[in-house]
């Protein structure tokens, strides 16, 4: 069994450290404490949340507009509004989505926002616990007429004074005050306004403390267009989601609709601008073709009386009818040729180069028809951005480049149109010649008058045209279903995101779990000492043969009728030696470990206590010589001791003390601290004392020096049968079990065993060494609660 027992520790094996679930759990109910007090603090953080901080709502609202989405997909409002688009031949231009959500957030809408709800000025009210921004229920107001740009907000404190009559300003920052009745106007440093009261508010002299800020506009601009979201949940669908979010719902609600309000009306703008433009381009044509054709009645009016003709013969009438067909198809292509031609030269006409271009023209190509309404899209564009910037503006001047290459593409595609409108009018040129080979036949009065009769025709043609095209853009223009349409009125969520009750809740549960085991887990990461047995078999093979728990009161030393549970692991160890060391001759038992404070001495004393209750005579020797404490422990003078007797010419029985503990209990005192403790073991009457000793004693305890300090213990060792080794929970770092394994590995000792002593049970994992506390079998402490947490352990 020896033989084994040191061919097992000729290599040293560190385990790997699997997770341990049950000391996971240990640790966790071992710290319940840490919980419940994280659970408090953050019960009360969480409280104070909701207290005294502003609860913060999102307010929402959806828009849908007219145009391409995404995919390039065309999508209109309504039914009603497909049908008015196509009787006004689609006098406005497709939107795109991202163009509108752009448009919707962009700068100038907000600015025009904040400057027409004055929300740069806030209006603020003490509450029971927080002060909170009132709005609409603030009793007074102010209607500001100038502001200059101000770097940082102005701050007042207010009060309602005189029944409710004046208001009393006070500023701290530059500690100046003033008192205004309502209707006065008042000259600042940064602006004028006049103060108005609040007809909505009935207390018109409230107690409490007010508020007001002033703040600059360009901060309060660049603060709403960070807040306001615009975007597409769906890339298929042209809805605009509109978002806001802040500590007072009502004036977000506000913002929202206000903000959308100007949007439909800005769209509505653009669209009259493309149809007035149109409108006006008609107009001037109109007075030109109501001349030529007032022109033309004349000269027949004037032809029938100088020919006195009243009517046509019924030759002329069989000839007329079939020319007709002829003549009606030339003057449609006059009419269209007549109609591009005055488009083309308005477009080279550089005056309307800025100008929107009109949608008059007949030509139904998809080509010239998607290019003239992306020309007359960047022009809008151009106008968009010359009502905030010069024409030197990139984007203007990019702008101009595209227009440019556009003006190019339309007069293209209209010389085309007009060459194919030749092309055609030439085929009618010819057919109409052979008709005028029968009319020859004809008088010429009537040939002259079929004459006037189709220049009549082309112009009431046109006339017709421009004025039913006037109409189709005006109908357009006052129709009142918009390609906008507000799909969610702007409305607060019913709770708020901050603080939100349920989320602070679960950080509550989240951060009462997370912190304190963050903390007791980082603290085992960290940790250095020893606390299982596991962190024992880690780093050694030597088996650990015992396990000693915590002494939780002072005493030393057990007591002799005792049945706690330490006094038991103590019998234990006495009944295990027996296997341990079973040969009759193996009776010399030493005590170290790598330094002072982990216990041995205490194991010593008490092994040889047990040792000596079950009859044996056991002699315990104080080997210490350095820091001796068995003899202060058992209150003995510690006079006539070992370091004597190796340097004097004592005898054994001056040497070996009876104990009045127990008659078979024996104590060699370490006797004088010497100089050389060393040189003092290395002679030869400490084995001739131990020769003696084995023979008249059955155990022989020795409680020798640390052998991580001092080489004591080594010197000792060949004199032991069985080296215990202390390791103190908690006090023992975790390195120095390499110094069990090296004495192992090296055969320092006859055998080498392992104590695990002062152990400390976690909850739910007992001691690590097959012992569970609170079992009912032994006698426990029955002090207070509190008397046990604060309690020390004892060290020897």
């Amino acid at each position: 069994m020896q033989d084994l027992n040191n061919n097992e520790l000729t290599t040293t094996n560190v385990k790997q450290q699997d997770v341990d679930i049950k000391f996971i759990v240990a640790k966790v109910l071992g710290n319940w404490y840490w919980y419940v007090v994280s659970l408090v603090l953050f019960a009360i953080v969480g409280v104070l949340l909701e207290l005294f901080v502003s609860p913060h709502y999102t307010v929402t609202g959806r828009v849908l507009v007219a145009g391409y989405n995404a995919q390039g997909k065309s999508i209109t409002g309504t039914d009603e509004s497909t049908v008015l688009s196509q009787l006004g031949n689609m006098f406005s231009v497709p939107n795109s989505v991202n163009n509108e959500m752009e448009i919707i957030h962009s700068r100038t809408l907000v600015e025009r926002t904040v400057r027409d709800l004055q929300l740069n000025v806030t209006y603020w009210g003490q509450g029971p616990i927080r002060y909170d921004e009132t709005y609409k229920a603030s009793p007074f107001f102010i209607k500001e007429l100038s502001l200059k740009n101000i770097t940082d907000p102005i701050e007042y404190d207010v009060r309602v004074v005189d029944g409710g009559n004046k208001v009393h300003f006070e500023d701290e920052d530059s500690d100046s005050s003033f008192t205004l009745s309502f209707g006065d106007t008042i000259h600042t440093w940064y602006g004028s306004w006049v103060l108005e009261r609040n007809p909505d508010v009935t207390e018109k002299n409230p107690k409490h403390a007010l508020g007001m800020i002033i703040n600059s506009y360009a901060a309060t601009i660049y603060n709403y267009m960070e807040n306001i979201t615009a975007a597409t949940t769906n890339e298929y669908v042209n809805i605009i989601d509109l978002s806001i979010g802040g500590i007072t719902p009502e004036k977000n609600e506000d913002i929202l609709k206000h903000l959308i309000g100007l949007y439909i009306q800005s769209d509505i703008e653009d669209h009259n601008r493309v149809a007035d433009s149109t409108i006006a381009f008609i107009d001037s044509r109109l007075i030109g073709v109501s001349e030529d054709l007032s022109t033309v009645d004349k000269n027949i009016e004037s032809f029938k009386k100088t020919n006195k003709l009243t009517d046509l013969t019924n030759d002329a009438n069989e000839l007329l009818q079939t020319s007709t067909t002829v003549n009606q198809s030339m003057a449609d292509k006059q009419v269209q040729y007549r109609v591009v031609d005055d488009l083309e030269k308005y477009l080279e006409d550089e005056h309307n180069n800025t100008r929107v271009m009109p949608t008059t023209a007949p030509i139904q190509d998809p080509a010239f028809v998607q290019t003239l309404d992306k020309y007359n899209s960047l022009e809008l564009q151009r106008q968009t951005y010359l009502q905030t910037s010069t024409e030197e503006n990139p984007n203007v001047k990019s702008l101009d480049i595209q227009l440019s290459q556009l003006r190019g593409d339309l007069l293209s595609m209209m010389r085309t149109y007009k060459k194919g409108l030749n092309t055609e009018q030439s085929d009618l040129e010819s057919r109409n010649a052979q008709m005028q080979g029968s009319i020859q036949k004809v008088p010429t009065q009537q040939r002259i008058f079929l004459d006037f009769t189709r220049r009549q025709n082309v112009l009431e043609g046109l006339y017709t045209y421009l004025l039913q095209t006037r109409e189709q853009t005006a109908i357009s223009k006052t129709n009142s279903i918009m390609p906008i349409r507000v799909i969610d009125e702007p409305i607060r969520a019913p709770l708020p995101y901050f603080p939100n009750i349920i989320i602070i809740v679960i950080g509550i549960i989240f951060l009462t779990l997370l912190v304190p085991s963050v903390w007791i887990f980082m603290r085992e990461l960290l940790n250095r000492r020893v606390i299982t047995t596991d962190d024992i078999n880690n780093f050694t093979n030597v088996p650990v043969v015992a396990g000693i728990s915590h002494t939780k009161g002072k005493q030393r030393l057990i007591a002799k009728d005792s049945n706690t549970e330490i006094a038991e692991q103590f019998r234990t160890l006495r009944t295990n030696l027996n296997f341990l060391i079973p040969d009759a001759n193996e009776k010399v038992i030493m005590t170290t470990s790598s330094m002072g404070g982990e216990g041995k001495s205490f194991i010593a004393m008490n092994l040889a206590y047990v040792l000596a209750l079950s009859g044996k005579r056991t002699v315990l020797m104080e080997m210490d010589l350095r820091k001796p404490k068995i003899s202060s422990a058992l209150h003995i003078d510690n006079v006539n001791g070992f370091s004597d007797y190796i340097v004097s010419d004592m005898k054994t029985k001056d040497l070996v003390k009876q104990t009045n503990l127990d008659p078979n209990l024996y104590i060699i005192n370490s006797g004088t601290i010497p100089p050389n403790p060393a040189e003092l073991l290395t002679r030869e009457k400490v084995a001739q004392l131990f020769a003696q000793l084995r023979n008249e004693f059955d155990y022989i305890v020795i409680d020798s020096p640390a052998v991580g300090l001092v080489a004591d213990s080594l010197l000792l060792g060949k004199y032991a049968d069985m080296v215990l080794y202390v390791v103190r929970q908690r006090i023992t770092f975790k390195k120095q079990i390499n110094i069990v394994q090296g004495l192992a590995n090296e055969r320092k000792f006859k055998r080498l065993d392992v104590i695990f002593n002062d152990i400390k049970s976690l909850p739910g994992y007992g001691y690590g060494y097959g012992y569970q506390h609170g079992s009912g079998y032994y006698s426990t402490d029955r002090r207070p609660f509190f008397k046990r947490i604060f309690s020390k352990r004892s060290t020897i």
